[in-house]
């Protein structure tokens, strides 16, 4: 017979917490993804960021960015960062013993989980998965599985702002280092390199993320050729400082008044929201849609971002399901027919970003003006906001 008492677990003793993580980072793009996904997920209580750098210059290895703006982001995520000097000139299994007494400080402290930004190299994850496990702790990969091309079109989609702070020259032109991370750069690379730089083509670093009390606001000036790589390099700039090693600046324009619409008020945006409009079927990209705004793609999307307030990949796929929504209104056609008719390449492409944009998907938002369009009171995916 059991004892009063004598139970091995109650739901007085058994208390459930997140779990305690630390991020790797970079500085670039996947890491800051990776950090946005868990701090959306109760199972996780990401506590701070940790970043190796070299003991000499205080870079980010193959990054070259200086840990001084890697500070700046951990400002602007509001967690605490723990830069890890490290000698490059060493072994690998030097390097990571410098990592694991790191770790181990953190692991003595109650964290269990490093997470890492990777997307799919199968050698590294195992390397660092053994590399974390000698500390006690376990490395957790978020990203892992995903899509490159997917991946990149979510960061557009999120508005997720960046640069490239260095590339391979032996896989990327030199040219391309300093360019913001768009679909346009995208588009610029050499076939066969990965849209998101999985295999160490390219490295990014971020100066907007959702989630972040604010923006870290940087500009790539000069580019540097070293053996193999070209480096950007980014520094800190004021809000208003678009300039690249391109040396362009961007379009002068007069202040937006209070409460106008920029794409009535700047003649270059209602040229784009035009063509757009009348072409909004077509494929659509930076290049093209530059030409029609007389700017180059990188001037324009710095330029769009600024008086949009958006990327325009973003804008665009709101503007295309606007589109969609009064066709789901005014006709019964399949909610694929209805996508490709507004220029969405696939069905499940279409269903996401409706559900992005609307908060509910196609064929919930036709029921539901189904449901009360008799009355003139329309729909909206949360039933108090429309689009735009």
């Amino acid at each position: 017979m059991k004892r009063r008492g004598s139970a091995t677990m109650s739901s007085r003793s058994f208390r459930w917490r997140p779990r305690q993580a630390l991020v790797w980072w970079t500085g670039g793009k996947d890491s800051a993804w990776a950090l946005y996904l868990l701090q959306q997920d109760p199972a996780w209580d990401v506590l701070g960021l940790i970043a190796p750098v070299s003991e000499t210059n205080g870079r980010v290895l193959l990054h070259g960015v200086r840990g001084e703006l890697l500070e700046q982001q951990a400002g602007a995520v509001g967690l605490p960062l723990q830069l890890v000097p490290v000698d490059w000139t060493t072994s690998q299994r030097e390097r990571e013993a410098t990592y694991q007494r790191a770790l181990g400080a953190a692991r003595a402290e109650g964290l269990e989980f490093v997470v890492f930004g990777d997307l799919s190299s199968d050698q590294r994850r195992e390397r660092l998965s053994l590399a974390v496990g000698k500390t006690g702790m376990e490395a957790a990969f978020p990203l892992w599985g995903r899509d490159s091309r997917e991946h990149a079109r979510e960061l557009a989609v999120a508005g997720v702002s960046s640069w490239v702070c260095s590339v391979d020259t032996g896989a990327v032109p030199a040219e391309l280092a300093g360019r913001r991370y768009d679909e346009v750069f995208v588009d610029a690379l050499p076939k066969g390199v990965d849209p998101v730089g999985e295999r160490n083509e390219f490295h990014t670093f971020v100066e907007w993320t959702p989630g972040w009390h604010r923006r870290v606001p940087v500009a790539a000036t000069r580019r540097i050729e070293v053996y193999d790589f070209a480096f950007a390099e980014i520094e800190l700039a004021a809000l208003d400082d678009a300039e690249s090693v391109s040396g362009e600046a961007p379009a002068a324009d007069d202040a937006l008044p209070h409460g106008a619409d920029p794409f009535s008020y700047f003649e270059r945006l209602a040229r784009v929201r035009r063509y757009v409009d009348e072409h909004l079927v077509e494929h659509l990209d930076g290049n093209s849609v530059a030409d029609v705004a007389a700017m180059s793609p990188t001037g324009f999307s710095r330029y769009f971002r600024q008086h949009a307030g958006t990327p325009f990949v973003v804008w665009l796929a709101h503007r295309r399901v606007e589109r969609a929504c009064l066709l789901l209104q005014e006709h019964n056609d399949a909610v694929g027919h209805i996508g490709f008719a507004v220029g969405f390449h696939s069905e499940r492409t279409f269903r996401r970003a409706f559900n992005e944009h609307m908060g509910c998907s196609p064929s919930e938002y036709r029921k539901r003006w189904l449901e009360r369009g008799a009355d003139g009171a329309g729909v909206t995916g949360s039933d108090a906001d429309s689009i735009v």
